[in-house]
């Protein structure tokens, strides 16, 4: 029997998109994992017992939950990492998230989600340079030690590799495993009257942190009613959890932009298939999960032409430059004036999202393990 830690100290209550990532997993590859594997899943203490993957876990045969009262990152974490190594014996340790222990010894690998804060420290604030070199360290150590890496894109994977161009092998050894889509199909009515989602309207969802763009965003939305008349009915809906970093500029207080605050799970579907367009302009993404779960419930995408998401849009959706306020209010003149340009990024979205499985994720993952393992 091969022993596997997997460390998911980094899941919380609330759903996050590392959260997300681990639970997606762990449901096929668990179910698919050969006979001669075992997983211990760590988990942090303050985590609910009635969150679904301490529910899952528990009635898993082939795995148990780990308690550790670890961070998930800072020198605490891997002080506490060094001083409980010999409780840590396994024949596989996978880090299921970017912040792999400096200081664990055996056999590991870790799933790199993304390097943004490493190549954009002002992202983090006045301490952000500090964080960085912190950040770098790890990633350093990690590319270094580890047996394998798996980087969520080829985006992720190519500033890896530029950020460590020195590292023996480091291209051979990482390997690219796509997240995919999950998102409750069902319509909250509540929600639906709430945001009088009738009216026609614009969407973004997601944090509300410097990379997201969403200044320029709403810049784009008043300058896109400038230039469409017709359009006076239009608004842009900006929901999602609120960010001490986020002031909402003195002309985005208007009647025609609603700041939704915070949305569930259970909430995504109805704002994103009702929507005119989902519009993720980011400046930096690892991965860029909302464009598949935008596409998946039928809404066009306007993304960025550059990092992972015009790697995960494909062909289906609309690339601009995410620093031309202009490029994206044109980009949402196209989707309201062109209803069949529109239908057809519909139809593209449901193909493209289709491309990707959390059943070929665990598949893949798997295949890592079995070749590290023999």
């Amino acid at each position: 029997m091969k022993h596997i830690i997997l460390d998911a100290l980094a899941v919380e209550n609330n759903r996050t998109g590392v959260g997300q990532y681990v639970e997606e997993l762990l449901g096929p590859m668990l179910e698919m994992a050969p006979d001669n594997l075992f997983f211990s899943v760590m988990l942090h203490p303050s985590l609910s017992m009635k969150h679904p993957l301490v529910k899952f876990l528990s009635h898993r045969k082939n795995a148990e939950i780990m308690w550790f009262d670890i961070p998930a990152i800072g020198l605490k974490r891997d002080i506490k990492f060094m001083l409980a190594s010999k409780k840590l014996r396994c024949n596989l340790f996978h880090c299921l998230y970017s912040n792999h222990p400096l200081f664990f010894k055996g056999t590991q690998m870790v799933t790199i989600h993304d390097l943004k804060y490493v190549i954009h420290p002002e992202y983090m604030g006045s301490k952000g340079n500090l964080k960085a070199k912190y950040l770098k360290n790890l990633m350093r150590h990690a590319s270094k030690h580890c047996k394998r890496l798996i980087a969520v894109s080829e985006s992720t994977k190519s500033d890896l590799l530029k950020i460590f161009p020195l590292i023996p092998r480091l291209d051979e050894k990482t390997s690219v495993v796509y997240e995919a889509a999950t998102v409750a199909m069902k319509q909250n009515n509540d929600i639906f009257k709430k945001f009088e989602l009738d009216k026609k309207y614009f969407l973004y969802l997601g944090e509300l942190r410097p990379h997201k763009n969403v200044d320029r965003i709403l810049k784009a939305f008043i300058r896109f009613k400038t230039d469409c008349p017709d359009a006076s009915d239009v608004r842009l809906i900006v929901a999602g959890k609120p960010h001490k970093s986020f002031v909402p500029p003195a002309e985005s207080r208007r009647d025609d932009i609603v700041f939704a605050g915070y949305v569930g799970d259970a909430d995504k579907y109805t704002l994103y298939s009702n929507a005119l367009a989902y519009c993720l302009p980011s400046l930096y993404e690892g991965f860029g999960l909302p464009i598949l779960e935008a596409m998946k419930c039928g809404a066009p995408v306007i993304t960025s032409d550059f990092s992972s998401t015009s790697e995960v849009a494909g062909g289906a959706g609309i690339l601009v430059n995410p620093l031309d306020v202009d490029d994206i209010s044109a980009a949402m003149k196209q989707v309201y004036s062109d209803e069949a340009f529109r239908n057809s990024l519909i139809e593209k979205g449901y193909a493209r999202e289709k491309e990707f499985s959390w059943v070929k994720a665990a598949e893949m993952t798997l295949k890592i393990y079995k070749e590290i393992l023999g």
